[in-house]
């Protein structure tokens, strides 16, 4: 369904994209991860029709992302939370959005009846916005940007200061309409576990994975070891444990080293390598995580 191949993308001479891969699936929920400046917000932009990559290729369904005209219409995107008006009610204000979207009378009130049940703001469509709460408002502004019905929906950053039960049921209940195609930025590990179909991890502008979660989830509740120790002979400890055809997945930070193994028979090993170089003061087994996954990525070995 959207494809990004080889795409490279300069703000000047900073280099915003690097190289970049990304495949999604048709009517999939697909989070775009990294830590602040990676590139994510530049993707978005692209898949949006706001900026042109430099180089590569960026489709859509099959059109290219140079095919604005024909582009246009098939996608919604929802924007970090606006401001609304307080003395309007949220049944005008997405009639409005409805109107400037150029929908039909049928069209605009079909819309706002499926908005109102999709983020559960029945009960106040006919309030003032600033008689309802601060909850009710976000909603709102959420459904700005979803009045169009579009089968591709561009999320930057607009779930952040949602409570997270509603943006889990909220995304849940888009992904069962199994007719949206929705890509959204998000660094929550455990909201991405519950409501994506697969994730790409960027980093300074470059893909470091691409997968679906079922692919993620084989590699996720192996057994491991956290390690707290001194960090003296860090590396040398690293070294070593690299070398070990039990040791399936090593992350260092500052003062700890996690393990991942193929089995907890092989935890003692790892505990008696490591006290060998350095001083441990702790050792702790753990089930691997998606966070571990992402920080493992994302988090650079001492001395690189």
């Amino acid at each position: 369904m959207i494809e990004a191949h080889n795409v490279f993308k300069y703000y000047g001479t900073t280099k915003a994209l690097d190289n970049f891969e990304m495949s999604v699936e048709k009517n999939a929920v697909h989070a775009i991860v990294g830590p602040n400046g990676s590139g994510k917000s530049t993707v978005i932009k692209i898949l949006s029709l706001l900026i042109k990559p430099d180089s590569g290729f960026v489709s859509i369904d099959g059109i290219s992302v140079s095919n604005v005209r024909e582009l246009k219409p098939m996608i919604s995107v929802v924007p970090e939370l606006q401001t609304i008006p307080e003395n309007r009610t949220p049944r005008w204000i997405l009639e409005s959005a409805g109107k400037a979207a150029k929908l039909s009378r049928e069209e605009i009130k079909y819309r706002t009846d499926v908005l109102s049940e999709l983020l559960d703001i029945t009960a106040d469509l006919d309030r003032k916005v600033g008689d309802t709460s601060k909850g009710i408002k976000r909603r709102v502004s959420l459904g700005l940007g979803l009045i169009n019905d579009a089968s591709v929906i561009l999320m930057d950053g607009s779930l952040a200061e949602l409570d997270p039960g509603f943006s889990v049921k909220f995304m849940n209940s888009l992904k069962a309409t199994r007719d949206k195609t929705v890509v959204l930025t998000a660094n929550n590990m455990n909201f991405i576990d519950k409501v994506c179909d697969s994730v790409t991890i960027i980093k300074d502008g470059m893909t470091l994975m691409n997968e679906s979660m079922l692919s993620i989830r084989e590699k996720i509740g192996r057994p491991g070891i956290m390690l707290r120790v001194s960090p003296i002979n860090i590396q040398k400890v690293e070294s070593v444990l690299r070398h070990q055809i039990y040791a399936n997945r090593i992350q260092v930070g500052e003062d700890y080293i996690l393990v991942e193994v193929d089995d907890y028979l092989h935890i003692p090993n790892i505990i008696r390598q490591a006290s060998a170089f350095t001083e441990v003061y702790e050792a702790r087994q753990t089930m691997t995580s998606l966070e571990d996954m992402y920080h493992a990525l994302i988090e650079p070995s001492p001395g690189q």
